[in-house]
């Protein structure tokens, strides 16, 4: 068998493992850009739970603080609550460990973009956290952020200039800069072996709760299983699923930070030089597909 990551087996709760009902876990999801992260956060904001993003800090000038809080900014226009961290960045993630978010108990679910950072600076031994990832197809997600960076002018990495390139150029001559970004995000490193691949697998099918875009409520239905939330334990859960889910006339799962953009076909020359410069990526999303699947009967063994 396959040797998994120290980070994973030390910090992390196993996908088998039901949520405790004695102590207080805390999840962490992992934001994918451009893979469905916007619309979970929301979801997480509508039901109140508490969240530490990279925003608390910055509301009310709470990145003075010293000790760890949970506050909702706007009590009289939303349930959103927010711990006083920003865990988007390194230097966040430290300051946060170093006042003990994780033992504060305070945060329901820390939502990042540096997994393998973040879960080994703040969560320990005594402390595991529950992983949650939301992927979608690499290509699919390579062309929606190719489109999506040329409008995106509140993105640090807004790239007006990319609205003069086909996306035949951009996948010859920009794209390499994401390749299999999702493999070398969990790995925390850019070169790596076959072998390594395979205890990345291994690693994701014990400790990942894995999600897929294009099934989206059927995803937050196990995210919410292995966190404990349904009707009896959340106030707001039904309102809020069926704001996202159920209502269709309103907003569907898909509706937050979306950008249409012609799709991309399999076997056309861009889909062919992304798919080579994502080989691993692309595998690891098969992957994922068929562990959606095998998870099934242990998430929904929780309730």
């Amino acid at each position: 068998p396959h040797s998994i990551y120290p980070w994973a087996k030390l910090d992390l709760i196993p996908v088998e493992k039901p949520p405790s009902s004695s102590h207080h876990e805390t999840a962490i999801f992992w934001h994918i850009p451009k893979s469905g992260g916007t619309t979970i956060k929301h979801l997480y904001k509508c039901f109140g739970v508490s969240v530490a993003d990279k925003f608390g800090a910055h509301i009310q000038h709470h990145e003075q603080d010293t000790e760890i809080i949970s506050f909702q900014p706007w009590p009289k226009k939303s349930r959103t609550t927010y711990v006083n961290v920003d865990v988007s960045n390194k230097e966040g993630i430290l300051h946060a460990s170093a006042l003990g978010l994780v033992p504060s108990d305070k945060a329901d679910i820390i939502i990042t973009t540096k997994p393998e950072f973040a879960v080994g600076m703040l969560f320990d031994k005594s402390h595991r956290g529950r992983f949650l990832i939301l992927v979608r197809e690499p290509i699919d997600r390579l062309v929606s952020l190719f489109y999506y960076l040329q409008v995106a002018t509140w993105e640090v990495s807004y790239r007006p200039d990319w609205k003069k390139l086909s996306l035949l150029d951009w996948s010859q001559k920009h794209a390499q800069s994401w390749r299999d970004f999702l493999v070398k995000k969990i790995m925390g490193k850019d070169q790596f072996t076959e072998e390594e691949f395979e205890e990345l697998k291994e690693t994701v099918r014990k400790y990942f709760v894995v999600g897929l875009m294009n099934e989206m409520e059927e995803s937050v239905n196990r995210f919410n299983a292995a966190m404990g939330i349904n009707e009896k334990t959340t106030e707001y859960y039904e309102p809020c699923m069926s704001r996202f889910f159920w209502d269709h006339h309103q907003e569907s799962g898909e509706a937050h930070n979306s950008n249409e953009h012609p799709k991309l076909l399999e076997g056309s020359p861009e889909w062919n030089i992304l798919a080579e410069q994502n080989s691993y990526d692309m595998r690891l999303y098969e992957f994922m597909i068929e562990l959606f699947e095998e998870q099934k009967d242990a998430l929904y063994s929780y309730q």
